[in-house]
């Protein structure tokens, strides 16, 4: 993904609430606690912007995949990140390996 996709997710406004998983629609992400949450952000994050590691990442990755890019998270997050885009850049990195 172009570093233009990473600039428009906003994620440097990202407070790592969790809100983007925890009030997903689908609600596939409603056993974390507060803190796991804060890890998923944090990890989705940082695969967006540098890349998945494979064997580093794998929890991250098993997470990210319940996630179908329905679109609520954009709704809910109060510091107004686009976690759709994140997610979509995130799973492409996982994608290409890279």
């Amino acid at each position: 993904m172009t570093e233009t996709g990473i600039n428009e997710a906003g994620l440097e406004s990202c407070i790592y609430c969790g809100a983007c998983f925890r009030y997903c629609i689908l609600g596939v992400y409603s056993e974390l606690d507060g803190i796991e949450l804060k890890s998923l952000v944090s990890g989705v994050t940082r695969i967006a912007r540098k890349g998945y590691r494979s064997g580093k990442d794998d929890r991250i990755k098993e997470l990210l995949e319940r996630c179908t890019l329905q679109g609520y998270c954009d709704k809910v997050c109060p510091a107004m990140v686009k976690p759709l885009l994140r997610n979509k850049i995130a799973k492409k990195s996982i994608e290409e390996g890279k």
